[in-house]
């Protein structure tokens, strides 16, 4: 009967470890893509997605333009969020939007469509307004993400 306990410490003792200290990292994906026309394309270049309010179906860039990994902070605003960029995200995010006037600029976070908007105008903040909200979660692990990014920044 005493053995009984005693496995049950030893159990304990061995998985205790492995878990003690682990944190869980939950990765957020954020992609922005470009409307291309798709004509000709293969399929590995363009792929289609349904941007809202009303289901649209349009062809996108297989390849985003900026990702997460441009990511350096994330600010809340009176009407949504901010998704703020570095060096190389700031360049990407102006040089699409001015040789892309009139096409749709495609946000995608965790292969959900976000942010749908036109462009008319060329982007050379470094930064891109989601006028609407988006789930407090997600906002946390964009900021998460974006803290780790100047953190790698600095390490280089």
């Amino acid at each position: 009967m005493r053995t009984l306990p005693l496995l049950l410490v030893l159990l304990l003792a061995t998985l205790l470890p492995a878990s003690a200290g682990h944190k869980e990292v939950i990765q957020v994906y954020m992609r922005i893509h470009i409307q291309t026309a798709g004509a000709g394309l293969p399929e590995s270049q363009a792929v289609s997605v349904k941007i809202p309010p009303n289901g649209e179906t349009i062809q996108i860039r297989t390849l985003p333009e900026i990702t997460e990994r441009e990511l350096v902070d994330v600010k809340k605003t009176t009407e949504g969020i901010r998704l703020v960029f570095n060096h190389e995200g700031s360049i990407n995010l102006n040089a699409v939007t001015a040789q892309n006037t009139g096409r749709i600029l495609v946000v995608m976070i965790n292969g959900v469509v976000v942010y749908a908007p036109l462009i008319d105008q060329q982007i050379s903040s470094g930064y891109l307004d989601i006028p609407h909200e988006i789930n407090p979660q997600v906002v946390q692990l964009l900021k998460d993400t974006a803290a780790t990014n100047i953190v790698n920044a600095n390490k280089k």
